[in-house]
């Protein structure tokens, strides 16, 4: 028994992030017999000082004495607290655990109390369905694609992925594919069966690789996918589906072969690394002109952008590139590496996709907790309000690909109360919930090696660890599709592809080549997302331990049970109501029993 409890998810009302103008109730636990004295709320803003408020006792049971503080929050921000307490058997300070218990401690780590200006008000179809990330270049070909100067085409589609190197030994991306925005527009039918409700296309912007990270000009679709009227016909038809379309904005950084940077003199424009004197030069940052640069993670071809009028105009400002892209149609943008950008420059691009669509989506690629990121010792406010939408979720992806392999359940269970307690609930129910990226190693082989996988070599799992990973996979995805926030398939993951770390993750799509098999069970799972329980709603973990775990999901008298066993012994589980297996639409109710390495999606 514990002398203290307490835990924002269960003694916080209301519990989570809250909007300003909100009172929340804060009740602690103490235990009778340490003799309680007096208790202390201890609360401070974001660089401000800490004020200390004396707790009510509220009532007793046999066991703990309940102390209480209201407090009403008047205006947004980061609301940082933790308890001090006096009694006979000594004074103690205590502080926030990893699971978001409370626990002694004469350390720093204060629980969170995160106060919103409003509530994300983004299109319903982003909480429903699935987002499909389409690597371009990577995932279908239509008709005859001419490669641009400096680029290669591969012909042949099946060719497998190798390194590239220029003639002085410098990783490049010049073996293109041939992807192409028209052969997205042929597989939308294909899109849709797989409930995919939003599309999010790698940059397409005019850029000299195949990823296209590396933007040359932001005013052209890059002509190997194709041009502005045939991006327009995609857009159109895939709303004609149900389907919306968001693009990739690398604003961090340009490509040095740009049109602003100019290195290699491939455009007429005079650009920063040409002359001082071009109209691009405070765009970028020189140390020692010109050779000595500040560059993205010291790569020499991504010269980092500076955050100047110009620059800032350019993309965000009134007729700039957030505007010309919405104005198309799109839905909105994931910006990429977004902790790298400022505060400020931030809220600027997301107000100018809003002047044109007030319900843009706005994701930030985040690759920790997005609720307090610090990034170049500024902290980061995405969700006070009138910025991002959503973030990619990489916390929910390790937890869930960790326990899936090991059977730790600790990192889920952390995960998922850190992100009830501290993320509002309109973030909640839109995070972009992946399992690989065009950074990561592929999900099936992650999956299917048990040694060290962050290795930058190709690696094809044998037929042994191929058939385990497809298991481990669907109970991956099981977990994938049923937690708070949104599906997002990485092409071809529904296929078997595998592949290790960049560029062995970013295979050609296997067409006629397909894993039917994985096909068929995404599809299944991909219908699933249509039951309403899983628009919105709350999650609660029901069970976590010996690794299992139970969770529901609740939206008024909607539930959904979800059970994943990687224990190693069956488990017994005792239902309250007669539910349906949503595979196998048996009717069940009472003592069920699940599998080792199974799973139950009850509805």
């Amino acid at each position: 028994m514990e002398n203290f409890v307490f835990n924002p998810i269960n003694n916080k009302k209301p519990s989570g992030a809250c909007c300003k103008g909100t009172t929340v109730s804060y009740e602690l636990k103490v235990i009778k017999f340490v003799g309680i004295k007096k208790a202390y709320f201890v609360m401070h803003q974001d660089g401000q000082d800490e004020q200390r408020y004396e707790m009510t006792h509220k009532y007793a049971d046999d066991r703990y004495y309940h102390l209480e503080f209201s407090h009403t929050f008047l205006e947004s921000g980061f609301f940082w607290y933790h308890f001090e307490v006096e009694t006979n058997e000594g004074d103690f300070k205590l502080i926030r655990s990893d699971n978001l218990d409370v626990m002694q401690s004469p350390a720093n780590s204060d629980f969170l109390q995160l106060v919103i200006s409003k509530e994300s008000k983004i299109d319903n179809n982003f909480k429903k369905g699935i987002i499909y990330h389409i690597f371009v270049d990577r995932f279908n070909r239509s008709g005859e694609v001419k490669p641009r100067s400096g680029l290669k085409l591969i012909d042949d589609w099946q060719k497998p992925i190798e390194y590239e190197y220029n003639e002085v030994g410098e990783r490049i991306n010049a073996n293109c594919y041939g992807g192409n925005l028209q052969g997205i527009i042929e597989k939308l039918d294909y899109l849709k069966s797989l409930n995919v409700s939003i599309i999010y296309l790698s940059p397409i912007m005019e850029a000299n690789s195949s990823h296209k990270y590396d933007i040359a000009d932001y005013s052209k679709i890059d002509s190997m996918f194709g041009n502005q009227e045939i991006f327009e016909t995609l857009i159109k038809k895939a709303k004609k589906l149900g389907i919306s379309v968001i693009l990739d904005g690398v604003f961090n950084h340009t490509g040095s072969d740009s049109v602003y940077f100019n290195k290699l003199g491939r455009y007429r424009t005079v650009g920063a690394y040409q002359s001082p004197n071009s109209k691009y030069y405070s765009w970028y940052s020189f140390d020692k002109y010109p050779d000595e640069y500040s560059c993205w993670w010291g790569i020499k071809t991504l010269p980092q952008t500076e955050e100047n009028s110009t620059f800032f105009d350019y993309i965000a400002g009134r007729g700039g590139i957030i505007e010309k892209y919405m104005a198309m149609g799109i839905a909105g943008f994931r910006l990429d590496v977004v902790d790298e950008l400022t505060n400020k420059f931030t809220h600027a691009i997301c107000d100018a996709a809003r002047r044109v669509n007030p319900k843009a989506i706005m994701v930030g690629e985040v690759w920790e907790d997005a609720s307090t990121k610090i990034s170049y010792d500024e902290r980061k406010n995405y969700f006070l309000g009138g910025n991002l939408d959503s973030v990619t979720n990489y916390p929910m992806k390790n937890a869930i690909l960790d326990f899936i392999k090991t059977g730790n359940v600790k990192n889920f269970v952390n995960i998922i109360n850190l992100i009830k307690d501290q993320y509002p609930k309109s973030i909640q129910n839109n995070l972009m919930n992946i399992l690989d990226t065009h950074d990561t190693v592929r999900a099936l082989t992650y999956l299917g090696i048990e040694d060290d996988i962050n290795t930058k070599q190709e690696y094809k799992l044998t037929p042994d660890q191929r058939d385990r990973a497809k298991k481990l996979l669907k109970l991956a995805t099981i977990m994938q599709y049923t937690v708070m926030g949104i599906p997002t398939v990485f092409y071809g993951d529904e296929a078997g592809v595998e592949g290790t770390l960049d560029p062995f993750c970013r295979k050609p799509y296997p067409w006629g080549n397909e894993d039917l098999e994985l096909v068929s069970w995404y599809k299944n799972l991909g219908k699933l997302r249509n039951d309403k329980v899983f628009d919105g709603g709350d999650m609660n973990i029901l069970y976590a331990m010996d690794g299992v775990v139970a969770y529901e999901r609740v939206k008024g008298d909607q539930k959904a049970i979800i059970i994943i066993n990687r224990g190693n012994k069956p488990f017994e589980f005792t239902l309250m109501k007669t539910m349906t297996n949503y595979f196998n639409s048996d009717r069940v109710s009472g003592k069920i029993q699940v599998e080792t390495c199974d799973a139950l999606v009850l509805i």
